[in-house]
């Protein structure tokens, strides 16, 4: 059945570890439940992003920081892994209710550089299918323009609690994979340290 490319959203990855209580993910493990029969792995894409940390920084921000720095840097040393990361930057934002105005961090970059390495794979003829682990809808359009390509685009997601994904999402790719506690059980990290990374707020 070809060759498969993984491209996960961490930040999406790792609320469903959350929510399902599953602990820390082993994302060279991944394979063993994004695969299906006679599929072959490629490469694994994780897009991620450091935490925001203030100019007068709290220690808990650089401790979520350099959490999440390590996490990253060890993931690179990983065979068939790479990390693509976007950054975290302050949105102002008022409260609809007294109208007073502050600070919330916010994710950028890291759907463009998913759809980038989407339609790049999509088009390249080097893989046969990209299994996409994410819930967003900006990621949309690189699947609705991969749909003329040879590859075929399968979503993992997974509907627990707060876990949001785009309906539109799903419906839009052709072949989807309702992931299940027993799946993320299943590649645990069963290292020493089974620290959560920290998720970026």
């Amino acid at each position: 059945m070809g060759k498969v490319a993984i491209l996960i959203d961490n930040m999406y990855l790792q609320h469903i570890q959350t929510e399902f209580q599953t602990g820390q993910i082993d994302i060279t493990k991944l394979p063993k439940v994004l695969l299906r029969e006679g599929e072959e792995h490629h490469r694994t894409w994780v897009f991620d992003a450091l935490p925001y940390v203030s100019p007068s920084p709290t220690p808990d921000q650089l401790k979520k920081r350099n959490d999440k720095h390590r996490y990253l840097d060890a993931l690179q040393y990983k065979e068939r892994v790479t990390v693509e990361q976007g950054v975290v930057r302050p949105k102002t934002t008022t409260c609809r209710n007294c109208n007073t105005q502050f600070q919330v961090p916010v994710q950028k970059l890291v759907d463009v550089k998913i759809s980038v390495r989407m339609v790049q794979l999509a088009f390249s003829e080097g893989v046969d299918r990209i299994v996409l682990v994410s819930g967003d809808a900006d990621i949309l359009p690189a699947v609705e323009a991969s749909a003329s390509s040879r590859a075929t685009v399968r979503l993992a997601y997974a509907e627990q609690g707060g876990v949001k994904t785009s309906r539109a999402l799903i419906r839009a790719c052709p072949e989807k994979q309702k992931l299940t506690q027993q799946d993320l059980a299943y590649v645990r990290y069963e290292g020493e340290d089974t620290r959560e990374p920290i998720l970026a707020r």
